[in-house]
C-alpha cells in the first residue's frame, strides 16, 4: 500500500474519533503560493481546530497540486460530491469548471466538462455549495458581501435562478464561505490575511450572525477551505476499491 493510501487509510479512522459534532469529516486545506496565484498543497485534517490554525504537522494526509498546472487563486469549492472551480476574466466570473467526483481530477487540472454563467458576475462575489443540494453566491458591494443568493441545483446556479438573502451585517471581500452537513462556515480576513473561522449551525445563524464558535486561525485569505466526509475523502481520490481489493 502506497503512502498516499496510508495516510488517507489514517485520516479516516481518526476523523471518527472527533467530536460528535464534527464526526467522520475531513477538513481540508489548500495553500496558495507566495504570489498567490497558484494552488500547491492541499492538507486534509481530523479536527478544524488544525486546519484552522494552518499547522502541517497536524495533518492526516498532503497532497500536491500537479506542478504543470497553473492554477490561480479562483474559487473551489464542493457540494460533498462534486468539485468546483470558477473561471475568471478580466471583466468577471463567466465559467465554472466541475471536475466530478475524484479529486485527483482537481489535483491534476482535469476539467471533466465547463458550464457557463447566464452572466458576468464580480470577481468579489463567492461561490460555495452545502450538501443538500444548494449553492450559494456572495453579492459583492462596496466594502464586502452584503447579501447572498442560494439556488436550489447547479442548473440554477447556471441559470441565474435563486432567492436573495440579506446579511445581518456586511462580511469581508476576502471571507470564504462553505458547508456540510447543515453546518456552515466562514473565514475572518484582515488585509490579506485569515485570522479565524466562525461556525454557524445553519444557514438561517449565518444570516443572523448566530456564530457558534470562532476559531483562531491563520494563513492566506486565498487558501481553499472544504470539508469533506471521512469515507468519501479515499473514495474520491479513486481509491476506494483499491483497497477494498487489498483488505480481502
Amino acid at each position: 500500500m502506497s503512502s498516499k493510501m496510508i495516510s488517507l487509510v489514517a485520516l479516516a479512522v481518526s476523523a471518527g474519533c472527533v467530536s460528535a459534532a464534527h464526526a467522520n469529516l475531513v477538513f481540508m486545506r489548500g495553500y496558495v503560493n507566495g504570489a498567490q496565484s497558484q494552488h500547491t498543497v492541499l492538507h486534509g485534517f481530523a479536527a478544524i481546530q488544525d486546519m484552522a490554525s494552518a499547522v502541517t504537522a497536524n495533518a492526516h494526509t498532503s497532497l500536491s497540486f500537479s506542478s504543470n498546472v497553473a492554477f490561480t487563486a479562483d474559487y473551489f469549492f464542493t457540494d460533498g460530491t462534486n468539485y468546483y472551480r470558477t473561471s475568471q476574466t478580466a471583466s468577471g466570473i463567466n465559467q465554472i469548471y466541475q471536475y466530478g467526483s475524484n479529486l485527483t481530477n482537481v489535483l491534476t487540472g482535469n476539467v471533466i466538462s465547463t458550464h457557463n454563467l447566464s452572466q458576468t458576475w464580480s470577481t468579489n462575489d463567492d461561490f460555495w455549495a452545502d450538501s443538500e443540494g444548494n449553492f450559494y453566491r456572495n453579492n459583492a458591494v462596496s466594502g464586502g458581501n452584503s447579501a447572498v443568493t442560494r439556488y436550489s441545483s447547479f442548473a440554477n446556479l447556471l441559470a441565474g435562478v435563486g432567492t436573495a438573502f440579506n446579511y445581518g451585517i456586511t462580511y469581508g471581500f476576502g471571507d470564504t464561505f462553505w458547508s456540510y452537513g447543515g453546518k456552515f462556515y466562514r473565514t475572518n480576513t484582515n488585509n490579506g490575511s485569515v485570522t479565524g473561522i466562525a461556525e454557524y449551525a445553519s444557514f438561517q445563524a449565518l444570516l443572523d450572525r448566530q456564530v457558534t464558535t470562532t476559531y483562531a486561525a491563520s494563513g492566506s485569505e486565498r487558501d481553499l477551505f472544504m470539508t469533506v466526509p471521512a469515507p468519501g475523502a479515499i473514495a474520491l481520490l479513486g481509491l476506494g476499491g483499491l483497497l477494498a481489493r487489498r483488505r480481502r
